[in-house]
């Protein structure tokens, strides 16, 4: 069952088509698509257990009913609708090192395409101050240095409150 990968990453595309068009609509929701693919996947998956019950867990309880033919069969057909079961069923076991490469690159390319949405949103997210802000700033007068016991001009207070520390890379 080696060729189960390219199962695996057909269900990742399907996962990953399906979760896309909802975050392209919505704009937000991006975070979830890698769990989308992890389930279209396990979803491909789901078309070859009855055999697995069949020819691996026969004394398990349940074996015969799990693993009957008429299931297999049933199961096949939906799968092919969504997954292109059959036509994956009838591709050589040298297909499944491709399918893991695309599980793979799949993985990475939600990453990549995660960490790139993140940093966009955040510098969306960094503004400057704003002109009132700005002008208060510009006119604050020079902390003194230690040892030296000048009280600071009395300013009046910015809109937003006094000063109490500043984050910024300026």
């Amino acid at each position: 069952m080696a060729w189960t990968s390219m199962h695996f990453a057909m269900g990742m595309c399907g996962g990953a088509a399906v979760m896309a068009v909802p975050c392209l609509i919505l704009r937000r929701g991006w975070r979830h698509i890698p769990l989308a693919m992890t389930l279209g996947g396990c979803l491909a998956l789901i078309p070859d257990a009855p055999r697995l019950w069949r020819e691996d867990f026969t004394s398990l309880p349940f074996a015969a009913a799990l693993g009957s033919k008429d299931l297999e069969v049933w199961l096949h057909s939906i799968g092919d609708l969504f997954f292109f079961h059959r036509s994956l069923d009838a591709q050589p076991k040298e297909m499944a090192l491709l399918g893991l490469a695309i599980i793979i690159g799949l993985y990475n390319l939600s990453l990549i395409g995660m960490l790139w949405h993140n940093r966009r949103s955040r510098a969306r997210r960094i503004t400057p101050l704003c002109d009132v802000d700005n002008a208060y700033h510009l006119a604050d007068p020079p902390i003194p240095e230690p040892g030296h016991d000048q009280a600071p001009p009395d300013q009046p207070d910015p809109p937003h409150g006094p000063v109490i520390g500043r984050i910024g890379t300026g």
